[in-house]
């Protein structure tokens, strides 16, 4: 990219017609985009065809193993299964058939950025763009820049996005980026409650009803501070003298309760407040806890 693209209509390629391709293709279809899709699985395609006809404001054109339309293509976002060996025989061709300047987005969650971006010319143009599905609700996009990217070509993505209503986050090329570290994490902890007796039903209902809506208000560390960061790192230590190293307090907590940062009844935790800002933040958790539990029920 030598240049940075405005959000205006471009021509789209998505690889892969399964789940998140196909939400991709939405997406960027229900954005006003010229959007294709490559999916050599006839079933597959089929299946997508017959899904787009559900979903009115998605327009999305060809559909099929032909890869004619790469060619012309502003984005292509590769969205084939997680194994490091088929993607780079679908990079290496992708390098051969796309445009020199065409922006190049794999949707990975756990591979390295760089062992996709060196099998095509011009690896400034690569990046990690992780979707969640359904990708056409969700809003978030995880952006992960290999060691090669060029800033314009994160800019251009981030606009892009933008403008078709999503939430594009910067992240490190590290196995997992932000959400599947954490969502994997909590989803690890709800299988080992499964397996010391608790029913699934059980588990289910605890997170929907109880900090699952306090996260989509805030997320996480806003909450802890909300929290005070003593009664967290109390709870830790308990939970590390039954369960093990699993739930030893990671050291960013230790220090800060030993430096007297406790949160918000503080002035100071994982972010600096004042009376009005912490009071603020509060409100702010109530008022969209409130919105996020109105809209479930």
């Amino acid at each position: 990219m030598t240049e940075t693209q405005s959000p205006k209509q471009r021509s789209i390629v998505v690889i892969g017609g399964g789940i998140m391709g196909a939400g991709i293709a939405i997406a960027m279809a229900n954005a006003g985009h010229r959007v294709s899709v490559v999916e050599p699985d006839q079933a597959r395609a089929a299946a997508l065809r017959e899904r787009l006809q559900e979903i009115p404001k998605a327009a999305v054109g060809q559909i099929g193993a032909d890869w004619a339309p790469i060619a012309e293509a502003d984005y292509v976002f590769e969205a084939a299964p997680e194994n490091l060996q088929l993607k780079q025989q679908l990079w290496a061709r992708l390098g051969e058939v796309a445009r020199a300047d065409a922006v190049l987005a794999t949707n990975t969650s756990s591979l390295d950025v760089d062992d996709l971006a060196w099998v095509v010319p011009e690896p400034g143009r690569v990046l990690a763009a992780h979707w969640f599905n359904p990708a056409y609700e969700v809003q978030c996009v995880e952006l992960a820049p290999g060691s090669q990217t060029a800033v314009d070509t994160i800019q251009a993505v981030t606009e892009l996005l933008s403008a078709a209503g999503k939430t594009p986050v910067s992240v490190q090329n590290r196995p997992g980026f932000i959400a599947n570290r954490i969502q994997f994490a909590m989803i690890r902890e709800a299988m080992l409650c499964l397996e010391d007796g608790a029913s699934r039903e059980a588990i289910d209902e605890v997170v929907r009803t109880s900090f699952a809506p306090r996260l989509a208000a805030l997320g996480p560390l806003a909450n802890a501070d909300l929290g005070g960061l003593d009664t967290y790192l109390s709870i830790f230590e308990t939970l590390q003298g039954v369960f093990g190293e699993r739930f030893a307090p990671p050291q960013s907590l230790v220090d800060a309760v030993a430096a007297g940062r406790l949160g918000t009844k503080t002035l100071a935790g994982f972010d600096d407040y004042d009376e009005d800002s912490a009071a603020a933040l509060a409100a702010e958790r109530d008022r969209r806890l409130s919105a996020v539990i109105a809209a479930v029920r």
